[in-house]
C-alpha cells in the first residue's frame, strides 16, 4: 500500500500526473471537519504498513471516550479539551507515529471544509525532499506540528495562507 503512494507522490513531482490526478488519487485522504475521530485515526492507519493499535476510555467528558494510541510499549491518550477536536488528533497521531510515518497536509485543500492529508514513512519524506526540493515538496505537503492549524484556521487565517502560497508559487 504505501509503495503505491509514495509512487503516486513521486509521479505528481515528477510531473508525470498532474494536479487533478493527485487530488483524486489514493495518495490523498480526504477527511471532513465534522468526521468521527476514531474513524480519522482509522484512515491514517489505512495508509501504513504497521497501523497502531486504537483503544478507546471513558474519561466522564460529555464528548465521550477518549482516544488512546498504542504502539508496542508506548501509548499516549489524545489530550482534548472540552471536545474532541479534529486539529488535535491529527496532531497528536503524526507526532506519536514519528519518526517511522509522518502525515502531511495536502496544502491545495486549505480553504475547503474537507481536507486533505497524506502518510508516507519519515523515509520517503526524506527522498522526495531529496529528490525534489524540500521547499517543493512543502509547498503542496506542508509538514504538521503540535502548534498547527489546519480545521481551526479562522477566514483571515486561510485568506493570508492563500495569497502566500499564491506568492510562492
Amino acid at each position: 500500500m504505501m509503495e503505491n503512494l509514495y509512487k503516486e507522490l513521486r509521479s505528481f513531482f515528477a510531473n508525470d500526473i498532474d494536479l487533478n490526478d493527485l487530488f483524486d488519487s489514493e495518495a490523498i485522504i480526504w477527511i471532513d471537519w465534522h468526521e468521527y475521530d476514531e474513524d480519522v485515526v482509522n484512515y491514517f492507519n489505512d495508509m501504513m504498513d504497521e497501523p497502531i493499535d486504537i483503544q478507546t476510555v471513558s474519561n466522564g467528558k460529555p464528548y465521550g471516550d477518549d482516544i488512546v494510541l498504542k504502539n508496542g510499549n508506548k501509548k499516549l491518550q489524545i489530550p482534548y479539551d472540552d471536545e474532541q477536536d479534529r486539529d488535535v488528533t491529527i496532531k497528536y497521531f503524526n507526532d506519536f507515529v514519528k519518526p517511522d510515518y509522518e502525515v502531511r497536509w495536502f496544502a491545495e485543500s486549505l480553504g475547503n471544509d474537507t481536507l486533505g492529508f497524506t502518510v508516507l514513512s519519515g523515509a520517503e519524506w526524506a527522498n522526495l525532499e531529496d529528490e525534489f526540493g524540500a521547499d517543493t515538496v512543502r509547498y503542496y505537503f506542508e509538514p504538521i506540528n503540535l502548534e498547527s492549524n489546519m480545521f481551526n484556521l479562522d477566514m483571515d487565517e486561510v485568506s493570508a495562507l492563500l495569497e502566500l502560497r499564491e506568492n510562492n508559487r
